[in-house]
């Protein structure tokens, strides 16, 4: 079972420094420099891809006083990382008026985030923020080690080079752990291709549902 630990010694390794920690807490550089970059480069990571791992399906709760332009206003998810549809539709194939994210204060003045929208019920599927390394999927855990090793990898060692090579390694390594991700789906259930495949170019050949007539799903097509 993989541990946050276990991500941060992966990422050290991929640095070529000979130091391993033995808890994110324990004071060290190497820990310190984890701690201040590993939260970011989840994040970021889980925004990237509409992870299986992390997909959750809810309705939104009703708030009140929407603004005049709008008919409802919903409240997001305090885990929501990314917004991926709303009532099942993906959010490209959507027409502009279809909704609006902002944010507003809740009754304490503190900031939350919002859909403005004239639908009366709204489900949301999103992609929540998993922090434990135990839910992650194995191809998104590897990613995140070297997304993690190119962030801390110059802060550590001054290696500018090492540092560039680290992040397009977090590239491929991305893109294989999203392509693996998208296969996991049946394709008669998929109704779009996520949006980060899709502006790589990504294709597993299959037909895809919800697609505008004018796009060609080939690969190098767009």
């Amino acid at each position: 079972m993989v541990t946050v630990t276990d991500i941060c010694n992966a990422a050290l390794s991929h640095c070529g420094t000979r130091s391993k920690i033995s808890s994110i807490d324990e004071g060290s550089a190497e820990a310190n420099a984890c701690r201040t970059h590993l939260a970011m480069v989840r994040d970021q990571t889980l925004r990237l891809h509409d992870w299986n791992f992390a997909r959750v399906t809810t309705t939104l709760a009703l708030l009140q006083n929407p603004p005049d332009r709008w008919a409802y206003k919903y409240a997001l998810p305090s885990d929501c990382v990314r917004l991926r549809r709303l009532n099942d539709v993906p959010l490209l194939a959507l027409p502009e008026a279809f909704f609006e994210a902002a944010a507003d204060k809740d009754s304490t003045g503190a900031f939350v985030g919002v859909i403005l929208t004239n639908a009366a019920a709204v489900s949301a599927i999103y992609t929540a923020q998993v922090a434990d390394p135990l839910r992650w999927d194995a191809g998104f855990a590897d990613a995140v080690t070297y997304g993690l090793a190119a962030r801390v990898c110059y802060e550590l060692s001054g290696k500018e080079d090492r540092a560039r090579t680290l992040t397009q390694l977090w590239q491929i390594n991305l893109n294989q752990a999203a392509a693996a991700a998208a296969n996991e789906g049946s394709a008669l259930n998929r109704t779009y291709r996520p949006e980060a495949l899709a502006a790589r170019g990504y294709d597993d050949g299959l037909a895809e549902f919800g697609q505008f007539a004018t796009i060609d799903t080939k690969v190098g097509s767009f």
